[in-house]
């Protein structure tokens, strides 16, 4: 269980910061919980430039990322800290991070009735139709007279206060699991198979049901991601070790959501590219992970043309780029397909030949295809755009590598 605390100040010191140090070691056994310091968070305006947001992007992919979040809140002025509000405010403004999000609140204080009042607010704007969220009722961690009830290591020693934080973290807990069979419910029935499994696609070229091309797009040695025409991440593939990790929290994000906010102005740069029709398909050859990959970013569209939306094809190239370099390719290939296409029957059959295809597993003589066979480098660069040859020149030579649904660097 992955557990999100926000500390609600910034001040250097903080007994809310204290408690929840105290909850990530005395409940690590029921949860992993990660403590987030809202002080690196710009301070709340529409008017930041995108390019000053990253921190903000960064709180927002672990809310998605998190089971659940606890904010902890002290008790200013009868209310929560300028900058816990500040904090709510980039997480609720054109942002749905919180929507239906299990949340607690708790909250340590001076005075006796400790931050009775602040988690009352904190629990109204968590509730509030931009936040959503799903908020743990009763269960309330109030913790007063904090100067006394922890230790100089951070132990909270107040037997009672202690036994009260336990039962509601345990509440917590239970009401997490709750969404979550849910949710696991609703998600992994069409991830793990088709709605309708007995269902098939009559394609011009074949049938296929729904639980094969579920399959294909799970075993095809790249990974497919979909923005769709309205800009929003749309469908990824389920493929297993993925080089970008995807979640369903995802789906359905505007790409200004769902990016880096450095990335942002890449990303949509080549998706105008392919929605005005000025370009359709991008490639991008970088280092991911510690290997080579290639991306390339294609222009969907119908048959008549329309712009239907962004496709993204990521996978490694080491094991093509170590054939070529183990020599597979020295030999001069075939002009046509590859494919034997001659009567020679005993020199064909003393050849491994690919059973669906024809093509020969045992010389380098037929790896090759047609369009391929003899083109020089020069050519190659200046294939037409529709094909999946090089477009180094899609966008600026000077951009940033993005991710075209994620937007995240890979340099």
């Amino acid at each position: 269980m992955k557990i999100l605390a926000l500390v609600g100040t910034n001040a250097n010191f903080s007994y809310n910061r204290i408690l929840l140090k105290f909850m990530k070691k005395h409940f690590k056994q029921m949860a992993d919980i990660e403590i987030y310091e809202i002080s690196k968070l710009p301070a709340f305006s529409v008017d930041v430039p995108l390019e000053e947001q990253t921190e903000v992007w960064k709180l927002k992919q672990k809310v998605k990322a998190a089971d659940g979040v606890v904010f902890s809140t002290p008790e200013y002025d009868h209310g929560i800290p300028a900058a816990l509000k500040s904090a709510t405010e980039w997480l609720s403004y054109h942002t749905e991070v919180l929507k239906h999000k299990p949340v607690m609140v708790v909250g340590v204080s001076y005075g006796r009735q400790a931050s009775a009042r602040s988690q009352v607010q904190m629990r109204q704007i968590l509730i509030s139709p931009d936040c959503d969220a799903n908020l743990l009722p009763g269960n309330e961690v109030l913790i007063g007279g904090a100067s006394r009830v922890f230790s100089k290591d951070g132990r909270l020693i107040n037997e009672n206060m202690r036994d009260n934080l336990e039962k509601c973290f345990t509440s917590f807990i239970q009401y997490i699991q709750v969404f979550k069979n849910v949710d696991e419910e609703e998600v992994q029935m069409p991830i793990k198979r088709p709605k309708i499994s007995d269902a098939y696609i009559n394609f011009p070229t074949g049938r296929l049901s729904l639980k094969e091309v579920q399959q294909i797009f799970s075993t095809i040695p790249f990974e497919i991601d979909l923005v769709d025409s309205s800009d929003r991440f749309a469908w990824y593939s389920d493929k297993p070790n993925r080089e970008h990790v995807r979640s369903v929290a995802s789906l359905n994000e505007p790409i200004t959501e769902c990016h880096p906010p450095k990335a942002v102005p890449i990303v949509t740069k080549i998706i105008n590219s392919f929605r005005d029709g000025e370009k359709d398909v991008v490639t991008r050859p970088l280092w991911m992970n510690g290997h080579r990959s290639l991306i390339q970013y294609y222009a969907l569209r119908d048959i008549d043309g329309h712009y239907l939306g962004t496709i993204e094809f990521t996978g490694s190239v080491e094991y093509i780029l170590n054939l070529f370099e183990n020599g597979a390719w020295d030999n001069k290939p075939d002009a046509t397909t590859g494919a034997s296409k001659h009567d020679d029957a005993d020199e064909a059959a003393s050849e491994t030949v690919d059973a669906s295809t024809g093509a020969s597993e045992t010389g380098a003589d037929n790896t090759a295809n047609a369009s391929a066979g003899d083109e020089t480098p020069a050519q190659a660069d200046d294939s037409d755009a529709t094909s999946a040859a090089s477009e180094s020149g899609s966008v600026d030579a000077d951009d940033e590598s993005a991710d075209a649904t994620t937007g995240a660097s890979e340099n």
